[in-house]
């Protein structure tokens, strides 16, 4: 059985039974009686069964005729409708949406904004990948890389979303118990948590302008920011992390952010969206990467208790007054 023509046919006998008569169906569908007559003969001839019982001024539907007219319309609705929301369908967020990012990143940030996109968007659905690996989207069907580097690859298209700083910072119990250092030098006289790679080297220059890498005591390595967050927490010493895991944290007074040798912030790295070009046509993908961009300038949540800090840290003429000091 054709499908268009069979569609066609279906649509003329819904149109007989909704107005009433060949002549009525035949007026609303601009065609004439006559080829409304030969298409209910061609369907009820492809379905070996009659559908209408026709006198001269009236017909009524048969059994099976009944059960194809109920059928039809429903089918034909869903048709409708399949073609309107196809004809919409790039200028309306909806689908699965999948995204990759860090696990630091993903628990910390990524599940509270993808639920604040959903009240805007609830017809996508969000599949999140949380990897410290880059996944490289060539060989996955990952829509969005969300990656926080400090040179982000560039065989992709790309939307730098926010600037990512990095403090040192240490719990009030600790700088209390071993004090509160003004400069990097004095890091060599601290408990340091140390992430291979990500941790600053610390050098010290000797009286001949020789820098030789500063001795320091690390009783914490680990590949991963929240173990030495959750460390840094439990007293175990100096960790030099990045800001979006230490806002609530630093406004409840939990950790204390450190200036050295009177920086506070240290800004190397950026969030980055990374997607295929090809991909951002499509509205799941762009409305995702807007709202981001919206919510994350121009300054994210997570770094609002910077000016905060930095006007109460220029107020205290006395930096070791810090810790006791400054609280949000």
């Amino acid at each position: 059985m054709s499908t268009p023509a069979s569609l066609k046919k279906l649509e003329i006998l819904v149109k007989i039974v909704e107005f009433g008569g060949l002549s009525e169906a035949a007026a609303q569908l601009n065609i004439s009686p006559s080829a409304v007559s030969k298409s209910l003969s061609q369907l009820e001839n492809q379905l070996g069964t009659t559908l209408l019982k026709r006198t001269t001024r009236s017909f009524t539907l048969t059994e099976p005729g009944q059960y194809l007219y109920n059928r039809a319309t429903q089918l034909l609705m869903d048709f409708d409708e399949s073609i309107n929301t196809t004809a919409g369908y790039y200028n309306h967020p909806r689908g699965e949406l999948r995204i990759t990012c860090s696990v630091a990143f993903g628990y910390s940030h990524l599940v509270t904004l993808v639920n604040h996109y959903r009240k805007d968007c609830p017809d996508v659905d969000l599949y999140i990948d949380l990897n410290d690996s880059f996944v490289n989207l060539n060989e996955t069907n990952v829509d969005i890389a969300l990656r926080v580097s400090s040179s982000p690859p560039t065989n992709y298209a790309m939307r730098k979303l926010a600037t990512i700083n990095w403090v040192y910072c240490a719990s009030p119990k600790y700088l209390n118990e071993y004090g509160t250092p003004s400069s990097v030098q004095e890091l060599s006289q601290h408990q340091c948590l140390i992430y291979p790679g990500l941790t600053p080297v610390w050098r010290n220059v000797d009286k001949q302008d020789v820098a030789h890498q500063l001795k320091i005591r690390s009783p914490i390595q680990a590949n991963s920011s929240l173990v030495l967050f959750k460390s840094a927490l439990e007293n175990q010493g100096i960790a030099y992390l990045p800001t979006y895991l230490l806002g609530d944290a630093i406004k409840q007074g939990s950790l204390i952010p450190l200036a050295l040798d009177g920086e506070l912030t240290h800004s190397t790295h950026a969030l980055y969206a990374l997607y295929f070009p090809s991909r951002y046509s499509n509205p799941k993908v762009r409305s995702f990467i807007d709202y981001l961009l919206e919510e994350l300038q121009p300054i994210p949540i997570w770094d609002s208790w910077i000016t905060e800090f930095t006007a109460n840290m220029v107020a205290c003429d006395d930096d070791s007054e810090l810790p006791s000091r400054l609280r949000f």
